[in-house]
């Protein structure tokens, strides 16, 4: 499809912020279910090329072929699951090559996202990433009309669905639970007015009354066809297993197993059982006013002082991500590329 320069200026691009395991993947396949709404698979390509290309007016072949060459080195998902062929990209950012702005670009190599979506009636792009949490100052700079919406989930169960997954590579609780509050922390970066929060539990127990109160929020349409997600997951890899290995078709199958139920209460309060009375206590130290923010009930009321391994575990938790991210992000884009291509290459090996 082709979009002129108006269509382009005016698709607003919004943001889902969250952490793993809070239902993140489960609200971007309802959102796509909306013919007016895309919610593209994470890829931070807008935050990595600003600095290089935000300047660009003028775009030949050549930068047109380096922008691509670098989007798909920096790709952190299977682009042949979930994004155009090379070469369809490539043609159509060339179609559009007159036209090209770094924010058009951007909306153009989204909207190359999930090609077997109709993107007719597109009206505005949902992107989850969530290494976003950690740069919304300039996030803001680059998209000064966002909308955001914040995803949470209690950190209780939160904890045990990431163990549960094996996510993170230290799976201690209170690393977990560090890592939780200091990614919601980050939400004093945006003005009450930008953001509204939706909840894993409400989204599990009020679902259409949240995809309502969203399209709200980023003005589009709310159609019940967004609650009718029996089956769609396995219908999209279905169409995709020819481009992908089938193995990993087979992994996402039982990794994303939840994507082909309906929203249900089954994981919701699952720490009970879970986590005893005083790791939960120190938990609730790390995160106590956090979830009280959030309106999340505390198991305790007891208040002492955090000890050595919860700042401990608090610090790392802050060093591994959030420190981490906007190291990453310093290091100029074709250094980047040098250690991408690096890794590809001792892979192969």
């Amino acid at each position: 499809m082709k979009w002129n320069d108006v269509q382009l200026d005016d698709l607003p691009i919004h943001f889902v912020l969250c952490t793993e395991r809070t239902g993140s993947s489960l609200l971007s396949l309802m959102l796509n279910l909306n013919p007016e709404v895309l919610s593209p698979s994470e890829e931070p390509f807008a935050l990595y090329c600003w600095k290089k290309y935000k300047n660009k007016r003028s775009w030949s072949e050549k930068d047109i072929l380096a922008y691509v060459d670098a989007f798909f080195f920096l790709a952190e998902k299977n682009t042949d699951l979930y994004f155009s062929k090379k070469s369809e990209f490539i043609s159509n950012l060339l179609e559009h090559k007159e036209i090209l702005t770094f924010q058009r670009i951007i909306k153009l190599t989204y909207l190359n996202f999930l090609d077997v979506k109709d993107k007719s009636r597109i009206k505005c792009i949902i992107d989850k990433q969530i290494k976003y949490f950690f740069h919304l100052e300039l996030l803001q700079q680059i998209f000064p009309d966002a909308k955001y919406i914040v995803l949470t989930r209690d950190v209780r169960d939160n904890i045990v669905s990431k163990r549960n997954r094996k996510l993170n590579w230290n799976q201690h609780p209170l690393f977990l639970a560090s890592l939780w509050n200091d990614t919601y922390q980050q939400t004093k970066h945006l003005k009450e007015q930008q953001f509204i929060r939706v909840s894993y539990e409400k989204l599990m127990t009020e679902t259409e009354t949240v995809l309502r109160d969203i399209c709200v929020w980023v003005e589009c349409a709310y159609t019940p066809k967004m609650l009718e997600i029996n089956g769609v997951y396995n219908s999209f890899l279905d169409a995709k297993a020819a481009d992908v290995d089938p193995n990993f078709i087979q992994h996402l199958r039982d990794f994303h197993s939840g994507l082909s139920q309906k929203p249900n209460t089954n994981k919701i309060g699952q720490y009970i059982t879970e986590l005893d009375n005083s790791l939960l206590e120190q938990i609730e130290q790390l995160c106590g006013e956090s979830l009280k923010k959030m309106g999340y009930n505390l198991s305790t009321n007891k208040h002492h002082s955090i000890s050595l391994i919860q700042w401990y575990y608090k610090i790392l938790a802050i060093c591994y991500r959030r420190y981490l991210l906007h190291f990453y992000y310093f290091i100029p884009l074709y250094i980047k590329l040098l250690i991408k291509k690096w890794t590809v290459k001792k892979i192969a090996v």
